[in-house]
C-alpha cells in the first residue's frame, strides 16, 4: 500500500506543476482479450517537453462493464521529433459493478506526429496489483 500511494502522490504532484495541456486522444483497447473504448489528455512537462503525465479513462466489457482510470508517466525519448518513443509507469483505478481494484502500470508507447494537431499513439502496459492484466491502446489525437 506504501508504494501505491508513493507513486499516486508522486503522479498528482508531478501533474500540477507548470504542465502544458496538449491535446484529447480517442482510441480502442484490449485488456485482457477485452475490448473497449479509451480517451486520454496530455500535459507536457520541461522545456523541451521530456516528460508527459497523461489522464485515461476506458470502458472495457470484461464479463460486466468496467471502467479503467489511469495516470501514467512517460519519459520522451526524441521529444522534438515527429516520431516520440517512451517508457511509462503509473497507476491504474478500476471499478466494475461494487468492486474497486488498484494497480501500478509499467509498459511503454510512442506517438506519430501527422500535423500539427493530429498524433497517432500507440501503447502496451501491464498492471500489476489487484487485478493484473496486459493492455494494449492504439488511436488518435486532435
Amino acid at each position: 500500500m506504501k508504494i501505491k500511494s508513493l507513486v499516486s502522490l508522486f503522479v498528482l504532484c508531478a501533474a500540477g506543476a507548470s504542465a502544458e495541456p496538449r491535446g484529447w486522444g480517442l482510441g480502442l483497447g484490449v485488456f485482457d482479450e477485452d475490448f473497449g473504448l479509451h480517451a486520454r489528455k496530455d500535459f507536457n512537462l520541461g522545456e523541451e517537453r521530456q516528460f508527459d503525465i497523461v489522464l485515461q479513462g476506458g470502458l472495457y466489457n470484461q464479463n460486466k462493464w468496467t471502467g479503467r482510470f489511469d495516470a501514467d508517466f512517460h519519459y520522451v525519448f526524441f521529444p522534438a521529433s515527429t516520431f516520440r518513443l517512451y517508457p511509462l509507469v503509473g497507476v491504474d483505478f478500476a471499478l466494475q459493478s461494487k468492486s474497486n481494484r488498484f494497480g501500478v502500470n509499467l509498459g511503454g508507447g510512442a506517438t506519430v506526429e501527422l500535423n500539427a494537431a493530429t498524433r497517432l499513439f500507440i501503447e502496451a502496459k501491464y498492471v500489476a496489483g489487484d487485478w493484473d492484466g496486459y493492455a494494449l491502446t492504439a488511436g488518435i489525437y486532435f
